[in-house]
């Protein structure tokens, strides 16, 4: 009987021990699967939605680039226009008094008298590449046909500008005397020496 209760007692010893073991097994997998595994997966899924977010930001910074890139393109190509006209309008001639026949026809036109058209002889540098040189013109004439002159002025194909300008009534008031001081842009390698 001894032999028989110690081999009961072995055997539920080894019961217990075998279920000590299931348990432990039992409660290790199932902690491993309800807390682990979540975050597991949640580690993964923001792993994986960093690398998106990264390779998505790479993308616009590329995107970016190429698009700062084609503004400065086009930016360049507006500058370059801007200075094909800025370089057309200069003063084609080499000798500047080539534009006194152009401001005397443009004051007849306007129904202006020239008392004073002479240059100056005085030219201040705009930059290493460009001088103007100012010329001195007073006319006489009613303050709209001034205006007509003016505009003609401005539509000019080169570069014609008033540096200053005095405006004197006369006796008769719808008339006026108009001081200018003009200058016209000369390129320096372009004007005689």
């Amino acid at each position: 009987m001894k032999k028989q209760f110690q081999f009961w007692v072995e055997a539920i010893q080894m019961k217990w021990l075998v279920v000590a073991i299931v348990i432990y097994f039992g409660f290790t997998g199932s902690s491993l699967q309800i807390l682990i595994l979540p975050q597991s997966m949640r580690y993964d899924d923001a792993v994986l939605r960093q690398n998106q977010l990264a390779e998505t930001y790479i993308d616009l910074v590329s995107l970016d680039i190429e698009e700062a890139i084609q503004n400065l393109n086009i930016q360049l190509e507006e500058l370059d226009s801007l200075e094909a006209v800025f370089k057309a309008r200069l003063l084609q001639s080499t000798r500047v008094n080539a534009i006194f026949p152009i401001i005397d026809r443009f004051c007849t036109t306007s129904l202006l008298k020239v008392i004073t058209l002479e240059p100056m002889n005085k030219f201040v540098d705009v930059s290493k590449v460009y001088q103007s040189h100012l010329i001195r013109l007073s006319v006489i004439g009613r303050y709209p046909d001034f205006l007509k002159f003016l505009n003609l002025l401005e539509g000019h194909k080169e570069w014609i500008l008033i540096d200053d300008l005095v405006l004197k009534p006369l006796e008769r008031k719808d008339y006026g005397r108009y001081d200018l001081t003009i200058s016209v842009l000369v390129a320096k390698d372009a004007k005689k020496k």
